[in-house]
C-alpha cells in the first residue's frame, strides 16, 4: 500500500522547482547564524508563507473572535465568584472536648509506634505501625522480628490504606438493603437461640490458615460452645507438598528456611525465592546482605 500524502508532502511536490540563485543571494546578505526548517522557508516563497499562516495548519480551527479579552476576563471573574459562593456553606456545629484523662504518652503532633504483625498464610510479618492521635498512618518493618528484620513488602505498605478505604461498608445491609443495628441484633439473637437448642448443628465456619492466636482462640471458644459446629480451613495455594516432603525426609512436618546470607551462588528452578508471600521479605534482605561489600579486601558478591 502506498502511504497517504499529507498536505506538507503535496506542498513540497508543488514547490520542487526553487530559485537557487535567489536563495544564494539571500544567504550572502545574511550576517551571523541563521536557522531555517526547510529550503522553502529559506527561499521565502509566497506559497510557503501561506502554508504557515497558522501555527498548526493541519489541525487549527478558524478563530472565533466573538469573545474579546475584556469579555473573557469578565467571564473568568464571574466563575471565580460563583466558586467562592459555593464554598461558603454553613458547616454543622461540632464540639471539641479535651481529654479529662488523656491516654498515656499521647501528645498531639508526636507519633507513637506499636509493634504488630501482619498475618500471611500460616506465618506473619513483623511490623511497626506509626500512629497519630490513635490513627495508624504508616507501616514499616520491625528490625527485631526474624521474619522481616526491618523490611516490608508492597502488601504491608498498602495494608494501612484498608483502614481508610471509602469502599468499606459503612452500614449494615441485608440482601442489598440497609438495615439498622437493632434489626441486626434481633436477627442474630434469633439465630443464636436456634443454635443453642441444636448444639450448633448445621453451623459451618470456613476460614483460611490462621496464625493469629487471638482469632484461633475465639473460634475454638465458639466451637466449644456449639459442639455440633464444624470449622473448616482451606487454602487455594497451600503448602501441603512442602509438608509431605519434610515428613518423607525427616519423619515429621517441619518448616525449612534458606540461609541466603551465607550462600555464594543461588540457583532457583521454577521458584521465585525473593517474591514468596511468606518468606520473600526475609529472603530478599538476606540475599542483599551478600551483595553489600563491607571489607574491600574480600570484595566478593553472591550471584
Amino acid at each position: 500500500m502506498k502511504p497517504k500524502k499529507t498536505e506538507l508532502d503535496a506542498h513540497s511536490a508543488k514547490n520542487q522547482q526553487l530559485d537557487i540563485a535567489a536563495v544564494r543571494e539571500r544567504l550572502k546578505a545574511t550576517k551571523g547564524r541563521e536557522y531555517w526548517r526547510s529550503l522553502e522557508e529559506l527561499a521565502g516563497t509566497p506559497e510557503f508563507d501561506e502554508y504557515l499562516h497558522r501555527e498548526f495548519p493541519e489541525h487549527a480551527s478558524v478563530w472565533d473572535n466573538s469573545v474579546d479579552r475584556r469579555g473573557f476576563l469578565r467571564l473568568m471573574g464571574a466563575s471565580l465568584a460563583l466558586a467562592g459562593l459555593g464554598a461558603c456553606t454553613t458547616q454543622p456545629p461540632e464540639k471539641i472536648i479535651p481529654y479529662v484523662r488523656p491516654p498515656e504518652q499521647l501528645v498531639p503532633g508526636k507519633p507513637l509506634f506499636f509493634a504488630t504483625a501482619m498475618p500471611v498464610g500460616r506465618q506473619a510479618i513483623g511490623l511497626l505501625a506509626e500512629s497519630h492521635m490513635g490513627r495508624p498512618t504508616k507501616v514499616e518493618g520491625n528490625p527485631s522480628h526474624p521474619a522481616s528484620l526491618g523490611a516490608t513488602d508492597a502488601w504491608s505498605q498498602a495494608s494501612v490504606l484498608g483502614l481508610y478505604d471509602p469502599d468499606r461498608a459503612q452500614v449494615i445491609s441485608y440482601q442489598g438493603r440497609i438495615r439498622s443495628w437493632s434489626a441486626f441484633q434481633l436477627a442474630a439473637s434469633s439465630e443464636v437461640t436456634s443454635l443453642k437448642n441444636t448444639g450448633g448443628q448445621g453451623l459451618r465456619i470456613l476460614t483460611e490458615s490462621i496464625s493469629s492466636p487471638t482469632l484461633r482462640g475465639q473460634i475454638q471458644d465458639l466451637v466449644t460452645l456449639y459442639p455440633q459446629a464444624r470449622w473448616h480451613r482451606w487454602e487455594p495455594a497451600h503448602e501441603d507438598s512442602r509438608t509431605r516432603g519434610t515428613i518423607q525426609a525427616f519423619g515429621r512436618p517441619l518448616n525449612y528456611y534458606y540461609r541466603l546470607d551465607r550462600a555464594r551462588v543461588v540457583v532457583s528452578l521454577g521458584s521465585d525465592l525473593l517474591c514468596e508471600p511468606m518468606t520473600g521479605v526475609r529472603y530478599a534482605r538476606d540475599f542483599m546482605q551478600k551483595r553489600r561489600i563491607s571489607d574491600t579486601s574480600k570484595a566478593e558478591m553472591n550471584r
